[in-house]
């Protein structure tokens, strides 16, 4: 294999493809990028297995072939290069890389390329086209309330519901759950549902520009296929029975108080500076007719801020964690968003007021005194 191709092209698409080596130690082949080069392209391909990602930049291919790089290594070495142009040899029957780089080169040693594993670069399926925009927002509203606890792995992911009228994307923790409701472009998949891990959804947005282009997402009864801007991600999907979320979401309530946005964040912001210090990083709302109290306390120091709201039904005291309340009101854009009160100890569900495409609820935290 001989090519040459743009430095910075081939550091960008190494970047983003080591995103799939796996996090621990496993064999060797795994820890490695394959690159292969043809009809004037190179494609670098990693996977760990359940996460693949493959990247297709444009370079001269003199020779064309396959070779098998230790990934981290490969990653370092080229991050340090500057030079607009770069050759890529191989030698010796693929097992060394020669690196030229102006009037300098480097070498590293490769492996069997035979050994790694064969990947399909397309899947049949069902498919969801919606635009980037859509997508990247649905993800962004939810996957802060997936777990990150290994022994719950069907919550470490967001859950796809494919719906006659658009897709619900949900993601939950035992403490709070985040509901995003997005239309799509078309579905060959209504009533149909998967839940795909969140490292790969991450990996998914960090691609998505938030515009108004289409992108289609395909799946099978296990695997995920997104392909965008020359770059593919396939991810193995979590298998096992999501939970009956619409059960949680209570149907009735006590009080209702609509907020200004960005007043209350600002305030949950100041409160959690407080509240962080402490071991519950808990927040407190004391809830009257047109006035919000929120109280934060620390060993470090405390915090008492007042500000109007509109406030519907019964008074009510009730504590947070701010930082679960920070996670949402970062991420929604709306002046007014509304808080939805069954009783102290109930969830508590927070909504948009002008549209129904967002949807939090968390658990509130034991009140002391």
């Amino acid at each position: 294999m001989k090519v040459i191709c743009d430095g910075l092209a081939l550091t960008e698409a190494i970047n983003k493809v080591i995103k799939a080596l796996p996090v621990k130690k496993n064999f060797n082949v795994l820890e490695c990028i394959k690159l292969s080069a043809y009809d004037n392209q190179i494609t670098l391909t990693c996977t760990d297995t359940e996460l693949t990602i493959i990247k297709t930049i444009s370079a001269d291919v003199r020779i064309e072939g396959d070779i098998l790089i230790p990934g981290k290594f490969f990653s370092d070495f080229t991050r340090k290069l500057d030079n607009e142009s770069i050759s890529l040899e191989s030698i010796n029957e693929n097992k060394k890389l020669i690196i030229k780089y102006g009037e300098n080169e480097g070498y590293i040693n490769c492996l069997d390329v035979t050994e790694y594993p064969k990947i399909a670069t397309s899947i049949d399926g069902d498919s969801l086209v919606l635009t980037k925009k859509d997508f990247k927002e649905a993800v962004d509203r939810t996957i802060f309330s997936a777990s990150t606890e290994e022994s719950r792995q069907i919550l470490k992911g967001c859950l796809f519901e494919v719906t006659d009228t658009g897709v619900n994307v949900v993601a939950l923790d035992g403490y709070r759950m985040a509901v995003c409701t997005k239309p799509y472009v078309s579905a060959t998949a209504t009533g149909k549902r998967f839940v795909a891990p969140t490292r790969s959804l991450n990996e998914i947005v960090k691609l998505i520009a938030l515009d108004d282009e289409t992108m289609t997402v395909k799946f099978t009864a296990d695997k995920l296929f997104v392909e965008i801007d020359s770059t593919i991600i396939i991810s193995r999907l979590i298998s096992g029975e999501f939970v009956k979320y619409r059960n949680i979401i209570p149907s009735d309530y006590t009080t209702i108080v609509t907020l200004d946005r960005k007043v209350f964040l600002g305030s949950i912001d100041r409160a959690t500076v407080i509240s962080k210090q402490s071991r519950n990083n808990m927040v407190k709302m004391d809830i009257k007719a047109d006035v919000i109290t929120i109280d934060s306390n620390s060993e470090q120091g405390n915090m008492r801020e007042q500000f109007s709201a509109k406030a519907e039904g019964k008074e009510n005291i009730i504590c947070f964690n701010g930082k679960y309340l920070m996670d949402f009101l970062t991420v929604i854009d709306d002046d007014f968003i509304q808080m939805i009160i069954k009783a102290s100890n109930s969830p508590c569900v927070f909504k948009q007021v002008d549209k129904d495409e967002s949807l939090f609820l968390v658990l509130p935290m034991r009140i002391t005194t």
